[in-house]
């Protein structure tokens, strides 16, 4: 069985959410927040101490896409990837990729100034951040406009992708300043019961 090594708010969600949304077996282990500190025996299974971790037999991945990819793969996933020569195949490969390459940076820094230590905390960076942040959902909005997931009509792990970065915006407080079509999209996104069990957890 898939086991998921998780904690809350953490990458982990991805996994967890395509897990549900597959209907495959898993199981979620609770990794202690921060590994190297609280649990350091997890350092075994991720070396870098970094959340999520899926092991499946004797494959071990530790990005949470390259492990979501990996899952449909494996365990009869087809439906929420658009594969080649499907229509909306580059909408899908665009924004599977922009959830984390794009999406992500400017909240990794609002999660390190927000939560971090105090003496660490930086107000231009928190501003800059948060604008830059403005204008990657500008792009989202402008990409929602008269569909309800990003490519090929139905959730794919494109949605999963960028929907895990909007989720941390309920932690951030960040919600009330989604555009109209995230923030449409996103109370579709925590309405479905895979990502409402998924959330539960992770």
């Amino acid at each position: 069985m898939v086991k998921v090594y998780y904690a809350p708010f953490a990458r982990s969600l991805r996994v967890l959410w395509t897990l549900e949304e597959m209907g495959a077996p898993h199981e979620p282990v609770r990794v202690q927040f921060p590994p190297r500190l609280a649990q350091p025996e997890y350092l075994q299974i991720n070396p870098l101490g970094q959340i999520p971790a899926v092991v499946d037999g004797d494959v071990t991945l530790l990005e949470s896409m390259a492990a979501c990819e990996y899952l449909t793969d494996r365990h009869g996933g087809e439906a929420l990837v658009v594969k080649a020569g499907e229509a909306d195949r580059a909408a899908y490969l665009q924004w599977l990729w922009f959830g984390e390459a794009t999406l992500m940076p400017p909240i990794g820094t609002l999660v390190r100034n927000t939560f971090g230590p105090a003496e660490s905390r930086n107000e231009q960076a928190i501003a800059e951040a948060k604008a830059s942040l403005a204008e990657r959902l500008a792009l989202v909005d402008k990409a929602l406009e008269g569909r309800e997931f990003l490519a090929a009509g139905r959730l794919t792990l494109a949605d999963i992708s960028v929907a895990y970065g909007l989720n941390l915006g309920v932690m951030l407080r960040l919600t009330d300043t989604y555009p109209a079509n995230v923030a449409a999209y996103f109370e579709r996104i925590k309405a479905r019961p895979a990502f409402q069990k998924a959330a539960a957890n992770a």
